[in-house]
């Protein structure tokens, strides 16, 4: 039986930028930093600190060789905001890859990528 939500893991070519990109563009915090022979295997974020969920850019490289048979694609995620549309337009400000803001079924989403172009939605609360 699975009694929490903790983690989603993302594979990226470098963790440190994306992570950067995270920290600085989304406003989430760096909780962890993990190495294996002195590089980057990992970078654990959350959107704030008493977050249950965290997102974890593994290194997808380190990852390819250690687990060859995992399925490294991004997964489609869906982030929540209170102000989707001030969020999408201040990523955009900054220069940073957003969809146009559609309402569907009564939920207004975009979409946003990040430096690697893995692509990420968020919906309105």
């Amino acid at each position: 039986m699975i009694d929490q939500f903790g983690k989603v893991m993302v594979y990226v070519n470098d963790p440190e930028r994306v992570a950067a990109f995270w920290e600085r563009e989304i406003g989430f915090s760096r909780r962890d930093t993990q190495r294996v022979d002195g590089r980057v295997l990992s970078i654990e974020l959350a959107a704030s600190p008493d977050d249950t969920t965290a997102l974890v850019l593994f290194d997808r490289a380190t990852v390819a060789r250690m687990a060859p048979e995992l399925d490294l694609a991004t997964p489609s995620i869906l982030f929540g905001s209170k102000d989707a549309a001030g969020m999408r337009a201040s990523l955009d400000a900054a220069g940073v890859t957003v969809g146009e803001l559609a309402t569907m079924g009564g939920r207004t989403t975009f979409n946003f990528a990040d430096p690697e172009d893995n692509y990420f939605a968020v919906e309105q609360l």
